[in-house]
């Protein structure tokens, strides 16, 4: 597919294209056996994403200087024998929802355009112990609101596929700079397919891990300094080039935090244990209740799910048979109108309430509209109907290794205002319901999800698909993803970006 912008290539050695084509996990390995320098990888980055970003828009604050020192320093400390932990050296970027000290965090928004935190997210603290060396924060729509990227405060960020397309929402300066290959990898958040729809959008692979198996400490939205108010479906997790380097980043990621008591001391990860498609099971589908994916999605999924049965896959369309979506999707959109809409002030709420009462015949709309109104005994009784579907959807998958599903019913999307119909196979669709339908059920349920590309249409988007699994076996679902990634051709370089 062709670009609607030339892209002025900068003049860059053999080294440093090499090195931008490595994943995390390589690049670690790199960096660990002194086979490569943290500085000449810094170096390496920087130039590709100071040259490119302004094609896409993707980096929007930048941290060159103390990253440059911090580069020099895991140098030294190498050269002595000493090594911080499993990223020592490896630059990297994150969504600028997390909080991050001494450097501005707008959660995409003008009332924090100033904003500069004194301490770090729990996350970027996590990464930046294991060695990593933070260069960027990448952008987001307000607040992280939308299945897009775009805003008053930091514009509008381009697929790297297609630019006149989106790269997704809200994590989508995540999936551009990573797709692009700015960055090894990003860490993103999901509450309603933030880190799922982008890796679909760029054709990279994401984890939404099992809810509270990452700590929110330090992100935005709930504000800073204020009470905690989003403590269910809302999770954080990885963007990356690989299966290997998604588990790596959770890995460093997850586990209990005193700053969010919600997250157990669960069992770590742990290495990865190969799986061989021979016996593996995978349940699919490609409509869920009122969900159906398009034509070429649809088309993808067969010749996936084809290829997976020659490899020796067991391989079953299927859904939960007692599931029912409709009210799956009704419980979501009312605790997210709960937890986001209704801690809000006054004026405020109102203009949340009312960017989805623009959407009168929107499902998911409608139920956030009805989730602003509710009272402690409304979220009650909400919880406990989230309850008996996370019950569902367990049983189902104790018979599976995996269920794959559409991440929207859509390849990425033309660039278009918040709520603006989507086309689906030449009828238009609910904006809400096209692009976030299938991944919001799993933030009710608290699943993990893993991201990976199935294929490219015919005019080269990718598509990727979600693998749910059982809560609290991320690992297991990973190893799942790792087996199956080939047969979808894997992760590819948008053919402008190409280093």
């Amino acid at each position: 597919m062709k670009s609607s912008v030339t892209l002025q290539e900068p003049v860059v050695s053999d080294g440093a294209r090499a090195l931008v084509s490595l994943t995390t996990t390589e690049l670690a390995a790199a960096l660990r056996e002194r086979r490569v320098s943290a500085v000449e990888v810094l170096d390496a980055f920087l130039s590709r994403a100071r040259a490119h970003n302004p094609a896409l828009n993707a980096v929007v604050t930048w941290d060159e200087a103390r990253a440059r020192e911090r580069a020099r320093q895991a140098d030294a400390a190498l050269a002595k024998g000493e090594l911080w932990g499993p990223l020592h050296g490896v630059p990297f970027t994150v969504k600028d929802t997390f909080s991050t000290q001494g450097l501005r965090t707008t959660s995409g928004h003008p009332l924090l355009a100033e904003y500069v935190p004194t301490e770090d997210a729990t996350v970027v603290a996590r990464l930046k112990a294991a060695g990593g060396i933070l260069f960027g924060k990448t952008n987001l729509p307000p607040f992280a609101a939308d299945f897009q990227t775009h805003g008053p405060l930091l514009g509008r960020t381009n697929n790297p596929h297609a630019l006149e397309r989106t790269p997704g929402g809200s994590s989508g300066g995540a999936s551009a700079s990573v797709a692009a290959g700015f960055t090894p990898f990003d860490v993103g958040s999901d509450i309603g397919g933030s880190v799922r729809l982008p890796a679909h959008f760029c054709g990279i692979v994401s984890i939404k891990p099992t809810e509270n198996r990452v700590s929110n400490a330090g992100h935005i939205p709930d504000m800073p300094n204020g009470p905690r108010h989003v403590r269910h479906m809302a999770c954080s997790g990885p963007l990356a080039r690989s299966v290997a380097d998604l588990r790596l980043i959770l890995s460093i990621i997850e586990g209990a935090d005193l700053r969010n008591p919600e997250v157990p001391p669960v069992a770590p990860l742990g290495a990865a244990k190969p799986r061989a498609l021979k016996g593996l099971r995978l349940a699919w589908a490609d409509t869920l209740g009122p969900f159906r994916a398009d034509r070429e999605t649809r088309e993808l999924f067969q010749r996936f799910t084809a290829a997976a049965r020659a490899e020796g896959v067991v391989v079953e369309e299927t859904v939960p048979a007692s599931q029912d979506f409709a009210d799956l999707l009704d419980v979501w959109g009312l605790m997210e109108g709960g937890l986001v809409g209704v801690p809000l002030p006054p004026d405020a709420r109102e203009a949340f309430r009312g960017q989805f009462l623009s959407l009168p015949n929107d499902l998911l709309a409608k139920s956030i509209v009805k989730g602003t109104h509710l009272d402690l005994t409304g979220m009650g009784e909400t919880l406990s109907r989230r309850d008996g579907h996370i019950a569902t959807l367990e049983r189902f998958l104790s018979g599976w290794d995996a269920w794959m599903v559409p991440v929207s019913m859509t390849a990425a999307i033309a660039h278009a205002p918040f709520g603006h119909p989507v086309d689906v196979d030449g009828v238009p669709g609910s904006y809400l319901e096209v692009l976030g339908g299938f991944t919001s059920l799993f933030n009710a349920t608290g699943s993990p999800v893993v991201v990976i590309p199935l294929g490219r249409t015919a005019s080269g988007l990718p598509v990727g698909a979600q693998l749910v699994g059982r809560r609290w076996a991320d690992g297991a679902l990973l190893d799942v993803a790792e087996a199956l990634l080939p047969l979808g051709g894997g992760v590819r370089w948008p053919a402008a970006f190409t280093p």
